[in-house]
């Protein structure tokens, strides 16, 4: 298995539409909305303009992270295909997105949000090494936050 992460660009609009729509996918995702090809469109340009990755698996688009700026912070986003689910693609391209960061980016923290119900997510946001830190409403679901700071990521193991 290889994972790579790619900048993201706008010729990947289509394979990122057909991901956003994965049941799976959409369901914490979008809030279970079914996003018309424009809406994705929207969504891939709005990614172009803070830097985010396409996760690709074997040549593949397996999946989508970035680090999205969400006030004076940036917030971990991870999106993996259904097919890919159980290995290891999400924490490869959290990792990735977590050290770029830290280590390009010299952020200070970065942040997550989780619904409640999202397990999968959950167990993820663990296995990075970002702590909960309370809950807050959603559109849908309540959700979980996360945090990990710099120095937290300076001396965990999780960031090789």
């Amino acid at each position: 298995m290889s994972v790579v992460l790619r900048p993201i660009a706008l010729s990947d609009a289509d394979a990122l539409h057909a991901l956003f729509t994965e049941p799976g996918v959409r369901q914490y995702l979008f809030d279970e909305i079914l996003l018309m090809r424009e809406e994705s469109r929207k969504h891939v340009e709005a990614a172009l303009m803070h830097g985010a990755w396409v996760v690709e698996l074997d040549g593949l688009i397996a999946g989508f992270t970035s680090l999205r700026p969400v006030g004076p912070d940036r917030e971990l986003m991870i999106a993996v295909s259904e097919r890919c689910w159980g290995r290891g693609v999400g924490f490869d391209a959290g990792r990735a997105a977590l050290r770029h960061g830290f280590e390009v980016l010299k952020l200070d923290r970065i942040l997550a949000g989780v619904d409640l119900p999202n397990e999968r997510s959950h167990r993820l946001m663990a296995r990075l090494g970002l702590c909960p830190t309370g809950e807050t409403d959603g559109p849908k679901y309540r959700a979980t936050t996360y945090e990990v700071s710099a120095a937290a990521w300076s001396t965990s193991s999780r960031r090789w």
